[in-house]
């Protein structure tokens, strides 16, 4: 379980050096040990908020769609929880799970940086450089790179992220600086897997702390974490009924994603379900029909209808912002308010 007290242990898990633990086992029983894990280590991706508010139900179909996304067989995580996105930071397990006399809570390095309210930057990382992508105090976007990139690998970092306005030439590295706690709070629903971490060592500190503070108040407070236990594991037994569907759309899509893979790797040419997708995404921002969808090798074309004050240039901005195409030109069709959209597709890889 996470405590907050002052002056715990912080230890480092760096892909270079290893665990660096600081303090004795029973200082960091005591007083809760904080293991900051090195971003080269963690996998990053954002996704939607989910509907429902701070509710058991939003915080596990969360943690379902996550491990639907990561790439990562056996992952732990950590949420970064903010107003419209959810910043998911993922693990292998087995980077911690021969941590000895450990009680305390595992964070991302990123997510003690100080945030940015919007923008790009190059920070200084545990184990090499990463760069960040901010709006509106949430981070969008991160890529880690083990040595300083260069200006081609920055503006390629800000393509793909879609940055436009962000300088392309590479900034200067900020150094290191890791603030107390994490930006955005955790939900009160989070409390359910520090429930369930429950072992032996939360009982010895429990024990340990009796000394200091007064009986009858520590055993007000473990009937009131095992009556949330219980709750807890009442609601996750009925939540595990109604989410099996969820379940099995989550192996269909798995499916469906390995088989996009797969025709890629064999063609080496994408899937024209992948393009279709991305363009469709990119259309319905500007309001635009797509009445034809056409793929020749790396050529592309597609027939739109849009209306009379359509902006011709912003969807040629947009297309050629996509990672999936290059080399876009857009010309007037023969009927009113149609369109010719043709494109070069990247490779891929």
């Amino acid at each position: 379980m996470s405590r907050r007290f002052p002056n715990r242990p912080q230890s480092v898990l760096s892909a270079r050096r290893g665990v660096e633990r600081r303090g004795g086992p029973v200082e960091r029983l005591v007083l809760g040990e904080r293991v900051i894990i090195s971003r080269a280590l963690c996998h990053f991706e954002t996704m939607n908020a989910l509907p429902g508010g701070q509710s058991l139900r939003r915080y596990e179909a969360a943690k379902l769609s996550a491990r639907a996304r990561t790439p990562i067989a056996d992952p732990a995580f950590y949420f970064d929880w903010g107003k419209d996105q959810i910043g998911v930071w993922s693990w292998p397990k087995s980077l911690t799970a021969d941590l000895t006399d450990f009680e305390g809570e595992i964070l991302p390095e990123t997510v003690l940086h100080p945030p940015l309210q919007d923008g790009a930057r190059l920070m200084a990382t545990i184990d090499g450089y990463e760069g960040q992508v901010w709006s509106e105090g949430q981070l969008k976007a991160s890529r880690w790179w083990p040595s300083q990139p260069g200006d081609a690998d920055w503006a390629s970092f800000l393509r793909v992220t879609r940055s436009t306005g962000a300088d392309q030439h590479r900034p200067v590295a900020e150094d290191l600086i890791l603030t107390d706690r994490p930006a955005h709070s955790q939900p009160y629903t989070a409390l359910v897997d520090r429930v369930k971490s429950i072992s032996l060592r939360d009982m010895t500190a429990l024990a340990l702390l009796c000394i200091a503070v007064p009986g009858l108040y520590l055993l007000g407070q473990w009937a009131h974490l095992s009556q949330t236990r219980a709750s807890a594991s009442a609601e996750l037994s009925a939540l595990s009924e109604e989410t099996a569907e969820i379940g099995e759309a989550r192996l269909i899509a798995q499916t469906a994603s390995n088989e996009l893979a797969l025709y890629a790797q064999a063609l080496n040419r994408r899937h024209p379900a992948e393009l279709l997708a991305s363009v469709s995404e990119e259309l319905a921002r500007f309001s635009i029909r797509l009445d034809a969808f056409e793929q020749n090798d790396d050529l592309l074309s597609l027939t739109l209808n849009a209306d009379a004050d359509f902006a011709p240039e912003a969807l040629v901005r947009a297309m050629e912002n996509n990672p999936l195409m290059n080399s876009v030109r857009l010309e007037p069709g023969r009927g009113t308010g149609e369109w010719l959209l043709t494109a070069q597709l990247e490779s891929a890889q």
